[in-house]
């Protein structure tokens, strides 16, 4: 199996006073095809693991590798790269822009690549297929439903090709019945080859995945 992602002894400390300890001896390897949850209470270190495994922050002790890159070894701009072309995101909170519609705001993931804007919206509307929104494509924000607006910005995170796609709670606004429709969606776009991670509360949600991390106070306590 091809590791996309390596976290090896990963501390993170924040300042004080007092210093606060996040993670502390994080071990996690994620494969090319895995479809991992993240799981564990509030304050577990979930969300700092989810900024570590994005690049979003870099670790007080350890080493974290993208596709075999130890990202201490780039500068800012080279980790803004690679975290650009490399990962992709999915939050809670869609971050949809208000006014433009569903394709141009798939499109937006791929601004910084210096595609044309042709391109950016053919390969949009691809990403859009993929997550069942064909039909919807020039609908604003405003006329999806939240269900709707999940899928569109899952279909940005996708747009790039990522090697690994990195989602926080991303059925936390969601009801049991479209969080079930979510939830199908990512077990078949793994199955289409995609590597997900998914940092949740929902019990639910995990249990559909073949992969779970459970974290607490810090630490990674179980890996199934």
């Amino acid at each position: 199996m091809t590791a996309v992602l390596e976290l090896a002894n990963v501390d993170k400390v924040y300042p004080g006073p007092p210093p606060v300890a996040a993670l502390c001896d994080v071990n996690v390897t994620i494969n090319a095809g895995d479809l991992v949850a993240v799981v564990g209470p509030s304050g577990a270190g979930k969300s700092t693991l989810l900024h570590m495994m994005g690049a979003l922050d870099r670790p007080t002790a350890g080493t974290i590798s993208i596709e075999g890159v130890d990202i201490a070894s780039l500068n800012d701009r080279r980790l803004s790269g690679l975290r650009s072309h490399r990962i992709g995101f999915v939050f809670q909170d869609f971050f949809l822009i208000n006014g433009i519609s569903a394709v141009a705001n798939v499109a937006e993931g791929l601004i910084y690549r210096g595609t044309s804007r042709s391109e950016r919206i053919k390969r949009a509307a691809v990403a859009l297929e993929r997550v069942g929104l064909g039909n919807r494509m020039r609908h604003l924000p405003n006329q999806l439903s939240g269900g709707e607006r999940q899928r569109v910005a899952i279909a940005r995170a996708l747009v790039g090709n990522p090697a690994i796609v990195l989602a926080d709670e991303p059925t936390g606004n969601l009801d049991s019945h479209t969080s079930e429709e979510i939830a199908q969606l990512f077990s078949g776009l793994n199955a289409d080859g995609t590597t997900i991670v998914v940092i949740t509360h929902d019990t639910d949600l995990a249990a559909r995945f073949p992969r779970t991390i459970e974290m607490r106070d810090g630490t990674v306590q179980d890996v199934e």
